[in-house]
């Protein structure tokens, strides 16, 4: 049953992910963490929404410096997560309870575009033939190589960023094929794979971390 929730859960044609960060340090740095591990394990995120926002109508003196230093987090939270859109929710002068009252918020938050669509597409795991062998890119953003281990043992490829660990069962192309290297090109961490003699115990050779 597990088994078939994570299915559903990673299938993009069912399943959207969306982040809600507040314009807050900490909260930023903490959604940048979890949508790198959300990356790890194959579940894409097409939509942030950034939450209590001070409207702009306030325009009690007491609020201005609170407005500014959001602004900074906002355009933080923009570059951080570019290309994927950034919804905007303001802060409320009540507790958004009830049908009526998350209605407005649907609203003010999708306006005319329907919630139910993917609002962003992304690939958390590619792969592509690359002259005689093959690449497995991996969008891992805001992993450093500090963060990550890389592990292949027979037809099993562990990748680990942190404290998570996700282990991929390889596909039958590049169950016959040897790690070659492993870099970091933008956000994606690009393993390559290519034709190498095999140990006569059958077993392939491991490669750890990533260059």
């Amino acid at each position: 049953q597990l088994e078939s929730v994570q299915k559903l859960l990673v299938d993009q044609g069912l399943t959207n992910v969306r982040l809600v960060v507040n314009a807050e340090r900490m909260v930023i740095a903490e959604a940048r963490r979890t949508y790198t591990y959300l990356n790890l394990f194959g579940y894409a995120v097409d939509a942030v929404v950034c939450n209590r926002l001070i409207p702009k109508t306030v325009t009690d003196p007491y609020f201005e410096q609170w407005k500014q230093i959001q602004d900074e987090h906002l355009n933080e939270i923009y570059q951080s997560f570019s290309p994927i859109p950034v919804l905007k929710v303001p802060l409320y002068e009540r507790e958004m309870v009830g049908l009526d009252l998350l209605d407005r918020l649907g609203v003010e938050l999708y306006g005319d575009t329907d919630p139910t669509q993917r609002l962003h597409d992304d690939e958390p795991m590619k792969i592509r033939k690359k002259g005689s062998g093959y690449e497995l890119s991996l969008h891992l953003p805001f992993a450093g190589k500090s963060d990550l281990d890389l592990m292949r043992k027979g037809d099993d490829l562990y990748v680990r960023v942190g404290s998570y660990k996700r282990t991929f069962l390889l596909p039958s192309v590049l169950t016959r094929l040897d790690i070659g290297g492993a870099t970091f090109e933008d956000d994606r961490l690009v393993i390559s794979f290519s034709k190498g003699e095999q140990k006569p115990d059958g077993t392939r050779k491991e490669a750890r971390g990533g260059t």
